[in-house]
């Protein structure tokens, strides 16, 4: 039989991070940000170039669009790996031309860096030349929003996207409309543009009512931004500093000149001509760069990357984090002098800073966090990957705005029901905007003895953690099947009328419970407030949930370890077996991936459930007959 669901159709809002070198694009589900993957993770290479028509791409590597000339376009890894064979067919960090001059010193010394061309447009603008073809900013901005906007839609099924994209806080007006246009041009319904550092504080920051400083630093600059935030949860701007002198590639200039004079003395030979050498070493460096993050050491190797007189060189070069931080000492004195200064003009103390939130990978660099820790204190928040803090920061804005303009039906439930899990957790049943009546039903499973009774708490609301809902009353379930340990499975029905009376009926009760939502708690204003702070505090109750899952696996782990010091002898080899393993995955992953521990967690219950249930087959037979009794009883 068919079943359809009584939900109503959601609009999709994305959050956009437009960077020089990688875009991301997120999404909010159930009031949990989410970075979509791409054809080879999670973001997208900031590469365009343009293919012959009908020429072989690899499914889902292409756009899927044409031009209007008629040429394909190819935006991501696929453009980056054609940097191999031709360079000056590929446009990147076109982030840092928009908006700009031809003039500009800024485009003069980008000149000077990239292997495609950079000519005067129309205006005076900054364009670029690839392929034989001429093309502003914006239309290489556009292809790579299209590129994002296909990605979502081969993860969503929606044509239409509604999105907030993050800006540099120092984008002028100009150079913010040319993003505006882009993202329309794409097919985005464009919500709002957001500052990065706005962007990573909403995605980050835990305290409810202080003083904030936001460091950034990607390939092409850094940011250090001074935020108050009020007890209301909202932010605001004390002073910001943005340097696009300094960033990821000033850094990798260092290394790849540093590794070209090694090769200069060593053999003699001078790859700075060399297009192809200068890539090859371009690309070791900025991985060994990543890879000293948290390494003491790396190795630059580069099999026979140059054919330059005398012959084929192999790169083997050593690099140790203090060579490393030796070679960029100028650079990390610049950005210590400049956050001492942000510092004094705010008239902030380190006492007075509650948070230092990070983002761009830059940030990774251990000298960079122990100069930021040095100037502000030793508050840093390292819960959101500094990569994706300005993702989730706008997908987060853009649920918020959609909140604030949609209305509640009377006939739609305006926030989630559904009831404890283990350690406090809250498990949806009847998600919110669900059309009225609806009746759900779930199989709870519990570890219950025979006639043990249990209590099922049910909420209304949309936090992760059921602390923060509210409680709508409870009942009980009670263990009577004959099973007198382990794992038993109970139905739960959930039931809401059009007049918002939520009945429960658990394990089988002839007559339901019924328990009215309070009106209050349906206003709108209630409403948003409670999905606000569902979305803001996403990181917290992630912590929060690692603990207690945790606490949960740790549970079994002694459940295990227990059964197996006792009946280890009588039980099967093959059980005992399944038993370690679980054991053993269990303890590799208490400090790991979340989803791969619960994954592992639940295996684990299995293999619990199936050694206090075991019994040897003499036993089992005057179980069985038991059982029989009782049932025919």
């Amino acid at each position: 039989m068919c079943s359809f669901s009584t939900e109503r159709p959601k609009l999709v809002t994305v959050g956009i991070d437009f960077g020089c070198k990688n875009s991301r694009v997120a999404i909010i589900d159930s009031l949990v940000p989410h970075v979509v993957d791409s054809e080879i993770g999670r973001f997208t290479p900031s590469y365009v170039t343009f293919t012959q028509q009908n020429s072989y791409l690899p499914y889902k590597w292409s756009l899927q669009h044409l031009d209007p000339v008629g040429n394909c376009v190819a935006v991501g890894e696929l453009a980056k790996r054609r940097m191999w064979r031709q360079p000056s067919d590929v446009v990147y960090n076109i982030k840092s031309l928009i908006g700009k001059q031809f003039q500009d010193p800024s485009v003069q010394e980008m000149r000077r860096r990239v292997h495609f061309s950079i000519i005067e447009g129309p205006g005076g603008e900054a364009w670029v030349g690839i392929c034989g073809m001429e093309f502003s900013p914006v239309c290489i901005a556009t292809a790579i929003f299209q590129k994002l906007k296909h990605i979502v839609l081969m993860d969503q099924f929606h044509d239409e996207l509604q999105a907030v994209i993050s800006v540099p806080a120092f984008f002028d007006e100009l150079q913010k409309e040319h993003i505006k246009s882009a993202a329309h041009r794409a097919g985005f319904k464009l919500l709002q543009l957001i500052d990065e550092p706005i962007a990573a504080a909403l995605s980050s920051i835990t305290t409810e009512d202080g003083i904030v400083v936001v460091f950034g630093m990607g390939a092409g600059s850094y940011s250090v931004t001074i935020l108050r935030v009020s007890p209301d949860r909202k932010i605001e701007i004390r002073t910001q500093f943005a340097d696009t002198s300094v960033g990821g590639d000033q850094f990798d200039d260092k290394l790849v000149d540093f590794i070209g004079r090694q090769i200069l003395e060593g053999h003699s030979v001078d790859i700075r001509g060399d297009i192809y050498a200068m890539k090859m070493v371009a690309e070791a460096v900025e991985q060994a760069k990543v890879e000293l993050s948290s390494k003491p050491a790396v190795t630059v190797s580069v099999p026979s990357f140059s054919t330059s007189v005398p012959g084929p060189v192999d790169l083997n070069i050593k690099i140790s984090r203090p060579l490393f931080e030796k070679l960029v000492k100028d650079l990390l004195g610049q950005i210590k002098v400049k956050c001492q200064s942000i510092l004094e003009d705010a008239k902030v103390s380190t006492e007075d800073i509650k948070e230092i939130v990070l983002f761009g990978g830059m940030t990774r660099v251990p000298k960079i966090q122990g100069i930021i820790c040095e100037v502000f204190g030793q508050n840093l928040n390292t819960k959101v990957n500094p990569e994706e803090a300005v993702v989730v920061g706008s997908a987060i804005q853009a649920a918020l705005i959609l909140e604030d303009e949609q209305e509640i039906s009377d006939d739609m439930i305006p926030l989630s029901i559904g009831f404890e899990s283990s350690k406090g957790i809250f498990t949806k049943v009847i998600p919110r905007h669900s059309t009225l009546p609806i009746k759900r039903t779930v199989k709870i499973p519990t570890w219950l003895d025979y006639g043990e009774r249990k209590c099922i708490r049910i909420f209304f609301g949309e936090h992760v953690m059921v602390q923060h809902n509210i409680l709508l009353g409870e009942t009980q379930v009670i263990n009577n099947r004959g099973s007198f340990q382990g794992c038993v499975y109970f139905e739960l029905t959930l039931e809401v009328d059009k007049d918002y009376v939520v009945k429960v009926r658990c394990a089988g009760d002839e007559v339901p419970l019924s328990f009215p939502i309070n009106p209050k708690d349906r206003l709108k204003e209630n409403v948003d407030k409670a999905v606000k702070r569902a979305l803001l505090d996403w990181t917290m109750t992630g912590t929060e949930i690692r603990a207690r899952l945790g606490n949960l696996s740790k549970h079994t782990m002694n459940t295990l370890d227990d059964v197996l010091s006792v009946r280890k002898d009588e039980l099967p080899e093959d059980l005992c077996k399944e038993a370690l393993n679980a054991l053993a995955d269990l303890q590799k992953l208490l400090d790991g991936d979340l989803e791969m521990l619960k994954a592992k967690m639940l295996s684990a219950k299995s293999v619990e459930s199936k050694i206090l249930n075991w019994l040897p087959p003499s036993e089992l037979r005057d179980s069985d007959h038991e059982d029989y009794e009782y049932r025919d009883a």
